[in-house]
């Protein structure tokens, strides 16, 4: 007996050392190293294991594998779990000396610039320059200024600005001053760049000075004026038509016939410039006399008057504007930083009695900046929410967050727009919410069940539930949807503490909270939830609900982007085969091929470095696994 006990146990230790034999890989995205004073992460398949490094003096790691650069050089780090360790050759490179030879060229010149730190390659981004990777050599393509880059080693780099000019001229090349001169008259012209000569294309119309700008109408028509600059790189020249004038225009007024009381501005334009705006009932109207923005006060008609005075007096073109009382649901789309796209905004009805919410309405408004302003009428007297989301966040990692008035992505906690028909709420703002998921080993997922009907046994499955994964500072990091077995994951999860949160239009919901994850426990699987038809609640499942701890598989990608290296990570019940397939986003496949899958913990890694950068889809599919996600490659 006591032998059986002995080979056994000798067995169960060899099949830890074994278990502990996993592959160290790196979230840098230039490999197994970093530079001096800086810090990457590496992780190891198997859990549960000690980091340390063979020369502290060129690198040094802690207990949660954050690799720190000290000095210039090579060292290994290992990954030991009982008795059986995991290598990997680190390398810490130097960051490179100041870059030299940079200044200003012209387009079509060249320079060179250098850097005394050698094994380098140059790089940059942007259609300013372009430069040789290997020898410096800048070339000037178009006007304004570029970063250029010298990188090393483990993407260590200095950088430095080269600026090409394209043109004689700075950055003003406009003419300022009047089009218009009148017969007998003079007008001055102007140009900020200095130093330049003055011509007409039509001296018997009009002359100009050489040096002065001064031109002077002598008779009827029209005649382009030039300025024209001469400097290091060559010469060039702007210009600008000169209408020679005995009579007065004051042109064409356009722009919207309607402003709301109370409810943002319209703009006036004319096809003349140069003159004044001005309203015929400031107790109705106000109108910015430069600028043409009509601000509505009260309801009623107005006339916008502009006028315009010059060879022949003073000329007037006049608009109507009918200012409107507001009778909607009106506000801003704001966001943290500027967003270019498109924007929708629902109008969105709840009914208590039936429990359920319906966009009445909805609209499209593109933003150029921090906001954009969206307005619904003609609203009946009920109660109202509104939401806003970007065209393009089909939210999978970070960015905008589909998001509630005033600033919540959940429906429960949103601001109610009480609205009484012929009246307006204005400024019902909603502040965009973002995610900020950031790269990491961890795992979490789990199934939404409801009650069975009578006379069927089990639990039927949740199928396209809104899940939410949340930090524990209460940010929001992740978004999900149920699969067609109630299933839904979360994966590239840092370690920490997260709240996991079903978001059903109908249903009130209690979240699961304290689900940590952490280098000895990457994975949290056995997140169940019970959705309630009858309390329209849905709450966390018991243990054991529909055998959803012991069922549960996890499988998980990551880096996402990812530079070639892609590593695939599973928690299996039961070792089994898998495909993994790649493809483009045309469905064309780009990558195929089989893995085994071995019970528990486990890793593999692809190389994907020969693949075109672009977006994918990456498919794991097993027995009990069906994984897709979304995959970027930035070779």
């Amino acid at each position: 007996m006591k032998k059986f006990i002995t080979l056994s146990l000798l067995a169960l230790i060899c099949s830890f050392g074994a278990f502990a034999q996993g592959s160290i890989t790196t979230y840098h995205p230039y490999g197994m190293g970093c530079c001096v004073g800086g810090t990457c992460t590496v992780v190891d398949s198997v859990g549960g294991g000690v980091w340390s490094t063979s020369d502290p003096s060129v690198a040094t790691i802690d207990a949660s594998g954050v690799v720190t650069g000290v000095a210039a050089g090579s060292c290994t780090i290992s990954y030991t779990v009982l008795a059986s360790s995991a290598t990997a050759t680190f390398y810490v490179s130097p960051l490179p000396a100041p870059i030299s030879g940079t200044g200003a060229i012209c387009v079509g010149a060249s320079l060179t610039l250098s850097d005394a730190t050698v094994g380098g390659s140059w790089t940059s981004t942007g259609s300013v320059a372009s430069i040789n990777s290997v020898t410096g050599d800048v070339m000037g393509v178009n006007g304004g200024t570029q970063l250029i880059y010298y990188v090393v080693g483990a993407g260590c780099y200095v950088n430095t600005v080269v600026t090409v000019d394209a043109t004689a001229f700075g950055t003003d090349t406009a003419i300022s001053g009047p089009s218009v001169v009148c017969l007998g008259s003079n007008i001055t012209l102007s140009n900020a760049t200095t130093g330049g000569i003055w011509s007409s294309s039509s001296v018997t119309v009009a002359t100009v000075g050489g040096t002065s700008g001064i031109v002077t109408g002598l008779v009827l028509g029209t005649s382009t004026i030039s300025y024209t600059i001469t400097g290091g790189c060559g010469s060039a020249s702007i210009s600008k038509i000169v209408t020679v004038s005995n009579t007065t225009d004051a042109g064409t007024v356009f722009g919207p016939s309607t402003v709301y009381v109370g409810m943002g501005t319209i703009s006036l334009v004319d096809s003349v410039s140069g003159g004044t705006w001005t309203s015929s009932n400031t107790l109705i109207a106000t109108v910015n006399p430069a600028t043409g923005v009509v601000t509505g006060v009260a309801a009623g008609t107005v006339t916008i008057t502009y006028a315009v005075t010059g060879c022949g007096g003073t000329a007037y073109a006049t608009k109507l504007v009918t200012v409107a009382p507001f009778d909607g649901i009106a506000g801003n789309v704001i966001f943290p930083t500027s967003y270019y796209g498109n924007v929708k905004v629902w109008l969105i009805h709840y009914d208590p009695t039936a429990t359920t919410l319906t966009a009445v309405d909805s609209m499209v408004v593109y933003c150029t900046g921090t906001s954009v302003g969206y307005q619904f009428t003609g609203i009946a007297t009920d109660s109202f929410r509104v939401k806003a989301a970007v065209t393009d966040s089909a939210f999978t990692g970070t960015g905008y967050i589909p998001t509630y008035h005033s600033s919540f992505f959940y429906w429960h906690d949103a601001s109610v727009i009480s609205h009484t028909s012929g009246t307006s709420d204005i400024n019902e703002d909603i502040t965009m919410l973002t995610g900020t998921a950031t790269p990491g080993p961890g795992f979490i997922s789990g199934s939404v069940l409801t009650g069975a009907n009578r006379g069927t046994s089990g639990s039927t499955p949740v199928i396209g539930l809104h899940m939410i994964c949340v930090t524990s500072t209460g940010t929001v990091t992740q978004m999900a949807f149920t699969d067609a077995s109630g299933n839904y994951s979360f994966s590239n999860l840092p370690y920490g503490t997260y709240t996991v949160f079903p978001d059903s239009l109908n249903y009130f919901t209690t979240p699961l909270t304290g689900i940590t994850l952490s280098a000895s426990s990457a994975s949290f699987s056995t997140g169940g939830f019970i959705q309630h038809t009858v309390s329209k609640t849905i709450t966390p499942g018991t243990t054991g609900f529909n055998n959803v701890p012991a069922s549960a598989t996890s499988v998980s990608s990551f880096p996402n982007p990812t530079t070639g290296q892609l590593n695939i990570v599973w928690n299996q019940k039961a070792e089994e085969n898998a495909t993994v397939t790649i493809s483009d986003i045309s469905g064309r496949q780009v990558y195929h091929s089989a893995i085994k899958m071995s019970t528990g913990a486990g890793m593999t890694s692809i190389d994907l470095s020969g693949t075109p950068n672009g977006l994918y889809i990456i498919n794991v599919r097993s027995a009990s696994v069906n994984y897709t996600s979304k995959l970027e490659i930035q070779n």
